[in-house]
């Protein structure tokens, strides 16, 4: 009776594609020296739970079969990858993957930052679609590039991500190059904008549109509209409506 590996590599192609999920260690050796093999084969292969280091690397060693896309992305996906493997595939993936690459736990963290500084460096030949959608979903490293974008539909998907914190808004909010646009964005957002310290330093910007700035001031408490009369920056205006304001407040506590 035949052994595993024999069975593995005599084994049709419809044959493989019924057994490689669950089948064992030695039928998967086997398989990979099966003439039927393709790369929907080797797929299964990386999804079998006892597949093992050294046949990802036998994988790897292989550049026919890396010549599928979706062979690589695995690879680098796949936990029981060998570092050195999967750091010199990391470059090949496209935006998608590499979002789920920083997002793996179980990932090797040196392979999860070169994702993160991959996808800041193509941040700029990213199609605005693709930027909203990274947005969303991104990781510590890349919301730090996101929130320098200029684009208020960028930064409003930003906003909705569960990653951001509020150091994150702060950054934008006191920008010396945020756009008012973004100013505009940010004062809208119900999550953040409830934040006074959020408010204050939204009203602070001189990019801010003033009547933006005015309407945020009103809520404000004393002490942070002391802060906003006498911060340096502040526009005019703002510093003379918190001064009206303050006084206004005086006159009725007395």
């Amino acid at each position: 009776m035949a052994d595993d590996f024999d069975l593995g590599r005599t084994a049709s192609a419809g044959d493989l594609l019924s057994r490689l999920p669950n089948a064992p260690l030695a039928y998967l050796q086997g398989a990979l020296v099966n003439a039927a093999l393709g790369p929907n084969h080797l797929l299964l292969i990386l999804k079998n739970p006892g597949v093992a280091a050294p046949l990802i690397t036998q994988i790897c060693g292989n550049r026919g079969w890396l010549a599928a896309y979706e062979v690589k992305a695995a690879i680098v996906l796949h936990r029981k990858t060998p570092r050195a493997s999967a750091m010199n595939l990391v470059s090949f993936l496209w935006w998608r993957d590499l979002a789920r690459v920083t997002d793996h736990a179980g990932l090797a963290p040196p392979l999860r930052r070169a994702a993160e500084h991959l996808l800041a460096a193509r941040l700029q030949e990213m199609a605005l679609g693709e930027k909203i959608a990274l947005a969303r979903i991104a990781s510590r490293g890349v919301i730090y590039a996101l929130r320098r974008d200029g684009d208020p539909m960028v930064i409003r998907a930003l906003l909705k991500n569960p990653r951001l914190v509020e150091e994150d808004v702060l950054a934008i909010a006191a920008g010396t190059a945020t756009r008012p646009s973004v100013l505009r964005a940010l004062a809208e957002e119900e999550r953040w904008i409830a934040r006074p310290s959020v408010r204050k330093s939204i009203a602070r910007n001189p990019e801010t549109p003033r009547a933006v700035a005015l309407r945020l001031i009103r809520d404000l408490s004393t002490a942070h509209l002391r802060d906003l009369a006498r911060a340096p920056r502040v526009p005019v205006l703002v510093k003379i409506a918190a001064r009206r304001l303050i006084e206004s407040r005086s006159r009725q506590s007395a």
